[in-house]
């Protein structure tokens, strides 16, 4: 497993419906654990964690999450 920092932007990922429990958690905390993705001709596509780059991406557009602009893979 290699760990690498990226843009949340970059990372393909199917848009799915998050608790509300867990938006106010990212947002209190951050990320527990790590979005998992896989790449493919120089492409990040999320093999787990589509709820939580949902919730980030909700607080991106709401302009709530701007201190964590990139992520740990």
């Amino acid at each position: 497993m290699r760990i690498q920092q990226v843009d949340i932007s970059e990372i393909i990922y199917e848009k799915k419906d998050f608790t509300d429990s867990m938006y106010e958690s990212i947002k209190r905390i951050g990320l527990s654990f790590p979005i998992k993705v896989i790449i493919k001709n120089d492409k990040y596509y999320c093999q787990d964690g589509h709820k939580r780059i949902s919730a980030i991406n909700k607080m991106i557009n709401e302009d709530v999450y701007q201190k964590r602009r990139k992520i740990i893979l």
